[in-house]
């Protein structure tokens, strides 16, 4: 009785010329009651600020309100306020 080996082969690698998605955001006033995000939406790239606060946290989804798609997920109490700013992250 003769025994092959099986031979496997390994994943493909992903290309580096493939873009990970990403989004800039940056936290404000992280000490403070009510902290301010000022965020890129996930789906169109508009520059957001939002108000919230972080007493206590819970999983909640920030709407963008030009695209009405859920911009940003976070941990925090409540949403105080969302504002469409332009984007400081776009030239």
């Amino acid at each position: 009785m003769e025994v092959q080996e099986i031979k496997k082969f390994p994943k493909p690698r992903k290309l580096d010329s493939e873009p990970t998605p990403s989004q800039h955001i940056k936290i404000l006033d992280c000490n403070e009651p009510v902290s301010r995000v000022l965020f890129e939406c996930w789906h169109c790239k508009q520059g957001l600020l939002s108000e919230v606060d972080v007493t206590t946290s819970q999983y909640l989804e920030i709407t963008c309100p030009n695209c009405g798609k859920t911009a940003l997920r976070l941990m925090a109490d409540k949403v105080l306020s969302t504002t469409a700013i332009p984007s400081p992250w776009q030239s």
